[in-house]
């Protein structure tokens, strides 16, 4: 290096030189062998053995520094910077970089320096006590004063940042009102930004934002981040934060139910209610049916022979309860106390009343087809009148059994209706029957009849999400299914979706006030620990004769009292922000992918300055002199 290039007015060599033997403690041992190699090299060069060789270069090297002392000093900083920054950012809680207050962030980077200036001192003099000693004090004062130069001088580089922006705007015409609004971040202490920084990873930020989208205003940073379900469960096990984080969580939770009707009536339509719906249609079955009697009484006289001779025909061949059945009706057909078939439309109206009656007891499917064969002769003699009352009442019945199916369409077990079976019901249930014009109205109500089941469903299990999502969305993929056949795929999806995101809800809210499943969110509890717990002082023996056995346990105390108040402190601030919704969380966003991209910015300028402070100061000697005497 140096002994390779002494020429030059910038002395090269020199500045090589001073780089290499400035690295902190390993320097001496770098530069020679750096010099034993230069010998080497020289040797084969010009000859002369390797002895003379490296006297020859000490003395080069001697004759450059002398030459280029200002040079020699530079790279000397330079070295000693460049071998600080490694360690400082491999190990930034030991050189202050990490998180705690200033004065503990001073003092644990002030016994850092101090051991590393008396290891750097010790190589540098083959042991001396004395420059040790000197060492490990200059060592310690550029420790402890190392953090807070980076806190001034970064807060400077910010300052000015700021300054040529806003002479940037001012030149440009703009007005300064015009800046952004301050940061809601802006006063929380170092260690709650720390925290903040280390989970605002902007990949992690905008997937949050992504569902936050999906969620809609109502959602939480503990709703999709693991980290902030931490932070609010760490909150609600201590007391001074405890209600800030259950409070917005129970009042999110008495909204639910409401949520989600809301979310249900714009998807699906509004509650039917089905039991108001059936009471109305059995009354207007009823009024139907009154009519009947009034139709038939002033119908013609019309031939009901037929039907009679039918059932001479059927009579003698049918046996047991079945043949005593068809005797009543066959004497039902006669005039009253007569043994002539009446041909009065009222009295057939009465038999057919008979037969409805026996049908509804009958099992046997043999017996069932014959009174429903002898009806249907009856009917066919009926006028016009009669059979849109049939037709009108029939209608009718459809639907109440229609609303009745619909209420358990979504029914799960081995019973579950299958949606090809719902399909096939809904295009029948359509179908017009008998003399009605039109279509059915069956398919609706079977509609209505779902639709209330689910309304039903939240109205009793609102406080049960999981209970709720299991009634609607079922054990499978069916319910989704059948929901899109009946409403269309998009609004089912956008249903399902409601009710998930409320089970989501709730599960955040179980979650944070049981304090289960602790697994992964359990590191900002573990943050709030490390916070709280006094770092070790290094008790390295060869510090014991400067009498530090009596400031390391001053400074524990100081830790310790300190600590505790701190780490509330970081509680308080973080742990409320684990539940901000709307308004306020958008901004928390926003503020973290700030925070996110200027925490890396303020790293690199810190452990710089840092590097800087404490590496560039062991350059220089302190006094009283060279040798520190």
């Amino acid at each position: 290096m140096a002994a390779l290039d002494t020429a030059g007015p910038y002395g090269y060599g020199t500045v090589l030189s001073g780089i290499v033997d400035g690295i902190p403690i390993a320097g001496p041992y770098l530069l020679g062998g750096a010099k034993k190699a230069a010998a080497g090299l020289r040797s084969l060069l010009y000859g002369g053995s390797y002895d003379d060789q490296l006297r020859i270069v000490n003395a080069i090297d001697q004759e450059a520094k002398i030459a280029h002392p200002n040079v020699n000093t530079t790279g000397q900083v330079v070295g000693a910077v460049g071998g600080t920054v490694p360690a400082v950012a491999a190990a930034p809680e030991m050189f202050g970089a990490g998180g705690g207050s200033m004065l503990l962030r001073s003092l644990l980077s002030g016994f850092t320096g101090s051991g590393i200036g008396a290891a750097d001192a010790a190589v540098r003099s083959d042991g001396d006590p004395e420059k040790t000693r000197w060492g490990a004090l200059e060592g310690g004062l550029f420790g402890l004063g190392g953090p807070l130069a980076g806190e001034v001088i970064g807060a400077g580089v910010k300052v000015t940042a700021q300054g040529a922006k806003a002479l940037t705007r001012a030149l440009l015409g703009e007005e300064l009102a015009s800046k952004p609004p301050r940061d809601m971040l802006a006063d929380l202490a170092r260690d709650s930004r720390n925290w903040l920084a280390k989970v605002s990873d902007s990949d992690k930020l905008a997937a949050a934002r992504n569902q936050f989208d999906k969620l809609g205003s109502e959602a939480m940073p503990a709703d999709v981040l693991p980290e902030w379900l931490g932070a609010a469960k760490a909150g609600v096990a201590r007391e001074s934060t405890r209600s800030k984080v259950v409070g917005p969580l129970n009042e999110r939770g008495s909204t639910a139910g409401s949520r989600l009707k809301s979310d249900l009536e714009t998807n699906l339509g509004p509650d039917p209610v089905p039991s108001t719906i059936d009471r109305e249609l059995e009354a207007s079955q009823a009024r139907v049916e009154s009519q009947y009697r009034p139709m038939v009484m002033g119908q013609p006289p019309h031939d009901f022979k037929p039907v009679a001779e039918r059932l001479d025909r059927l009579i003698p061949y049918r046996r047991g309860g079945e043949q005593s059945d068809l005797l009543d009706i066959r004497s039902m057909l006669n005039d009253f106390g007569k043994d002539t078939v009446s041909s009065d439309p009222a009295i057939a109206y009465e038999t057919r009343r008979a037969i409805d009656r026996l049908l509804d007891d009958a099992k046997d499917s043999e017996v069932i087809e014959t009174l429903e064969g002898i009806r249907g002769m009856i009917d066919a003699r009926f006028s016009s009148g009669v059979k849109g009352l049939d037709a009108q009442s029939a209608e009718l019945g459809r639907q109440r059994e229609g609303l009745l199916q619909g209420q358990s369409v979504l029914a799960d077990g081995p019973r579950a209706m299958h949606p090809v079976e719902l399909q096939e019901k809904l295009v029948a249930g359509a179908e017009p029957q008998g003399t009605l014009i039109g279509p059915s109205a069956e398919s609706a109500r079977m509609r209505q009849g779902t639709l209330g089941d689910i309304y039903r469903a939240v109205g009793t299990d609102a406080n049960d999400m999981n209970t709720l999502r299991k009634v609607i969305r079922g054990n499978g993929d069916w319910n989704r299914e059948k929901l899109g056949i009946m409403f269309g795929p998009e609004n089912a999806d956008a249903s399902l979706n409601a009710i998930d995101r409320e089970a989501l809800f709730a599960k955040t809210k179980n979650g944070v006030t049981s304090a289960a499943d602790m697994a992964r969110e359990a590191g900002f509890e573990k943050y709030l620990g490390e916070v709280s717990k006094p770092p070790e002082v290094p008790t390295d023996k060869s510090w014991t004769d400067l009498g530090l056995t009596t400031a390391r346990r001053l400074v524990r105390s100081l830790f310790e009292q300190n600590a505790g108040a701190h780490a509330a402190r970081v509680a308080d601030e973080v742990a409320p922000l684990s539940v901000l919704r709307g308004e306020q969380r958008d901004a928390l966003m926003e503020a973290l992918m700030r925070l996110g991209r200027e925490n890396i910015i303020d790293q690199q300028r810190s452990l710089l300055i840092n590097a800087l402070f404490q590496g560039g100061g062991k350059a220089y000697p302190l006094p009283p002199s060279e040798k520190r005497k």
